[in-house]
């Protein structure tokens, strides 16, 4: 063995943004002059520094190395213990490096934000607000959402008393705001309310929100009412001065065309049978045969002839015993509402590339999207992209916007398989952070 090597401490604990250090002894147990490298394994090379990186060592000398630790304060790096090893590699020797092991402790941090989105919103009955709250620490935390409202105006209602946030994570917490009283006509009252999300051991975050109620008659209703009536005694005195006796006029006319054509066939029947009985008598008289009167018939009379057209009776006919088919019960089906949220975390770049965070709907679903929320409460700079597939639906700057709101009343549509895409160019990020953390809330239907 070219070299042996042994740590100071193989167990530190570091708080995350600090540095810890250790110090690594090598010595060269060779004969020979020989020069040593030290490397890094286990654990991510970009926050720990090697000071120096390699040694010159005279045969039975030895060198001490410097190992800090720097782990950076941000959701990637996990709570915990994160096992390492430091190789020393011998240049005479490669095959004789020696590995030592140690562990570096990362103390977990709490770092939440929270968002009531939108934070007014008009109604008559009941309003829906969204509550979204970002875990920026590195350890999974519980957080007690509770609703307030001072004057006990509102029924406060959320969907989650009580959530588990993992590390980089946004959870949407739907909020319902019901009040207690309406009215029919008057001018719109404010209502407002606090949302208080709390992590064990930590302070309250306050959101506020406001509920703008409105009377429950729309203000267009009584005017649109006021024109329906006006129109309808228009419609009606139309009627009786110009239509009605226009219809009268010409269904008398009709009337009596048909009572007249009527009268004229009778007429003509009448004729026509008196002209066959005469003519029956005088063949009898030819014949030698003095006609005979019919039973209650009266000499001279004219023997009774059925009218022309009279129908004969005819059996009714018998009802079907056929049972009426009952028509089949059908399933009813329709969309499924639809939220999601697409968080991103994206690198600081310089040359105009994109990060993209994506979502796919279920297999054989498609997705109609009519509203979305954008949130960038730490400010970062940049250009935030949304997209459906390869169109690009919008595209704006990150320093334009901290919340911002779009409802579309013909909704956005993504065929199955089709994914919906936000990409970020980071150029800025906000509050001194490592990166840009802009997210996307989608609201629609599933289809």
């Amino acid at each position: 063995m070219a070299a042996t090597a042994s740590l100071s401490e193989d167990h530190l604990a570091i708080e995350p943004g600090e540095t810890g250090r250790c110090e690594l002894a090598v010595t060269n147990t060779g004969s020979l002059v020989d020069q040593f490298s030290i490397t890094l394994v286990g654990v991510p090379g970009d926050w720990v520094t090697i000071e120096p990186a390699t040694v010159n060592l005279m045969p039975a000398t030895s060198a001490t190395v410097t190992l800090v630790f720097a782990p950076p304060r941000s959701s990637e790096l996990a709570a915990g213990e994160h096992s390492f090893g430091v190789r020393v590699a011998s240049r005479e020797a490669p095959a004789d490096s020696v590995v030592e092991e140690g562990t570096v402790e990362v103390r977990p941090y709490r770092e939440l934000a929270a968002e009531l989105v939108p934070g007014k919103r008009r109604a008559r009955r009941r309003a829906r607000f969204r509550l979204a709250v970002d875990n920026l620490g590195n350890s999974e935390t519980t957080v007690e959402i509770t609703l307030r409202d001072a004057e006990d105006d509102l029924r406060l209602e959320a969907d989650q008393p009580v959530i588990v946030t993992a590390p980089g994570t946004a959870t949407i917490v739907k909020i319902r705001a019901v009040p207690h009283r309406r009215f029919l006509r008057g001018q719109p009252r404010t209502l407002p309310f606090e949302v208080v999300s709390t992590a064990a051991g930590d302070e309250p975050i306050r959101s506020s929100g406001v509920v703008l109620q409105e009377q429950l008659i729309p203000k267009w209703l009584l005017p649109a009412v006021a024109a329906f009536a006006v129109l309808v005694v228009a419609l009606v005195a139309a009627w009786f001065a110009l239509l009605k006796p226009a219809v009268e006029s010409v269904a008398t006319e009709k009337t009596e065309q048909q009572v007249a054509r009527a009268e004229t066939a009778a007429s003509k029947a009448t004729v026509a049978a008196a002209k066959a009985g005469n003519a029956a008598t005088v063949a009898q008289l030819a014949a030698g045969i003095t006609p005979t009167p019919e039973p209650g018939e009266t000499q001279g009379s004219k023997p009774s002839v059925p009218a022309p057209g009279t129908p004969s009776p005819k059996p009714s006919a018998k009802p079907s015993s056929r049972p009426t088919p009952k028509p089949s019960a059908v399933t009813p089906t329709g969309p499924v509402p639809l939220s999601f949220r697409v968080a991103t975390t994206a690198k600081i770049v310089t040359d105009g590339s994109f990060a993209t965070f994506s979502y796919s709907a279920p297999d054989k679903k498609s997705v109609n999207i009519s509203d979305l929320v954008l949130q960038n409460p730490r400010g970062d700079t940049g250009i935030l992209r949304i997209s459906i597939g390869k169109d690009v639906l919008l595209e704006t700057g990150l320093a334009n916007f901290r919340d911002l709101d779009y409802h579309y009343l013909e909704p956005l549509h993504a065929e199955p398989g089709q994914e919906v895409t936000v990409s970020v160019n980071c150029t800025v990020p906000g509050g001194g952070a490592e990166r840009c953390t802009p997210s996307v809330s989608f609201s629609g239907q599933l289809v």
